[in-house]
């Protein structure tokens, strides 16, 4: 009895409570808006974790793999600080299940609502960015325990705070992100440090260049501590980039076996395969789940290209965001749609990226507007 009052009652009207208060003093989105996305969300999350109920998924074998030995410096990248993070909750603080998945979902919708605040900082009219909230994808592949909740809303709060021109705080999430998934640190570290160099004066540039390179060699030799999220039949070598690829390509062979793997195509198809859908999976007969993922990729799509159309506002272009987002989606897109071929894998992981996608869309067609009118 006092299990259910705590996790059903006490545990989940603080967090629904912490949610509103959140939407009161920070985000200011209208409450009845605000109140549907939340329902609209929690009840895809809800169809997720029905839909995988009898299926393998990640987010069980989180909640399953609950075993707290202490504090390690190993626990503290990709999957183990997800572990660590739910072994916490659970052991430490005693919340089931339930309340561990509402945890996480609340983090994905949280990073949700700062992705429709950037796109109005950006200047998108305001009606635009609500029904962006409603992206069936955004919310379904990110709503239950696992890297993909936490990494949507660190990158979120990254650019709302890079937007501000808040660089080092904004780093702040970067690290974490480094942490979860190092490959996607990286590549927003390199980007920043690449538009920060295009941008700054003449005579700071070989400040920077010395700054970048200490940072770049630290990496490259860093420690063992530093390199242990990489222990799987690592190579003979200290090399923090060798040791990087030898994981990646470990990565790309994992999912070989499955049902949703598709083969390695030229560089624009693997990009559309990528960010939609694989266009064998398409014409092939496939699981019911599969399908419909397809269907709902499809959708969004349509969705998506009526409300870039119906954008009729002009905002104020500004050249540092759009060159930022050109090099980080410019870089995503020539590496990992051509290291990974594996659906099920990239219809998760590629809402990294597509947020930054669109932001860049969004810019773009204001910029080949006003381009066209002059």
């Amino acid at each position: 009895m006092l299990s259910f009052i705590y996790n059903y009652l006490i545990i989940n009207s603080f967090l629904l409570l912490l949610t509103y208060n959140l939407n009161k003093n920070f985000f200011k989105i209208e409450k009845e808006i605000f109140t549907l996305n939340l329902a609209y969300h929690l009840s895809i999350t809800i169809i997720y974790v029905y839909l995988f109920n009898d299926q393998a998924a990640d987010y069980k074998t989180y909640l399953a793999l609950t075993n707290y030995e202490g504090f390690h410096i190993h626990s503290l990248f990709s999957s183990q600080l997800i572990t660590l993070i739910v072994a916490i909750l659970k052991l430490k603080f005693l919340l089931n299940d339930l309340n561990i998945i509402l945890i996480f979902s609340l983090f994905s919708f949280f990073g949700i609502v700062i992705f429709i605040k950037n796109l109005q900082k950006l200047g998108i009219e305001k009606k635009i960015t609500y029904l962006l909230l409603f992206l069936p994808g955004i919310h379904f592949w990110t709503s239950v325990p696992g890297k993909d909740s936490i990494i949507l809303f660190l990158l979120s709060f990254f650019f709302y705070l890079y937007l501000d021109r808040k660089i080092l705080i904004s780093l702040f999430f970067l690290f974490f992100v480094f942490l979860v998934r190092p490959h996607i640190g990286i590549i927003f570290i390199l980007t920043i440090a690449i538009t920060e160099f295009i941008f700054i004066q003449q005579y700071k540039k070989k400040i920077f260049i010395f700054l970048f390179t200490t940072l770049t060699l630290t990496l490259i030799f860093s420690t063992e501590g530093v390199q242990s999220f990489l222990m799987s039949e690592i190579p003979d070598t200290s090399n923090m980039l060798i040791l990087m690829i030898h994981k990646l390509h470990d990565f790309s062979g994992k999912y070989q076996s499955s049902s949703t793997y598709y083969e390695n195509l030229n560089i624009v198809f693997n990009i559309f395969n990528y960010l939609l859908f694989p266009i064998q999976s398409f014409i092939k007969n496939n699981s019911l789940l599969v399908n419909f993922s397809i269907l709902v990729e499809l959708l969004t799509l349509i969705f998506f290209i009526f409300l870039v159309k119906k954008q009729k506002k002009s905002f104020k272009f500004d050249k540092k965001n759009f060159t930022f987002l050109t090099i980080c989606c410019s870089i995503y897109l020539m590496l990992l749609p051509q290291i990974f071929f594996n659906y099920g894998l990239n219809v998760r992981q590629k809402w990294m990226i597509i947020p930054f996608l669109i932001y860049l869309i969004f810019l773009s067609k204001d910029l080949f507007v006003k381009l066209k009118r002059k």
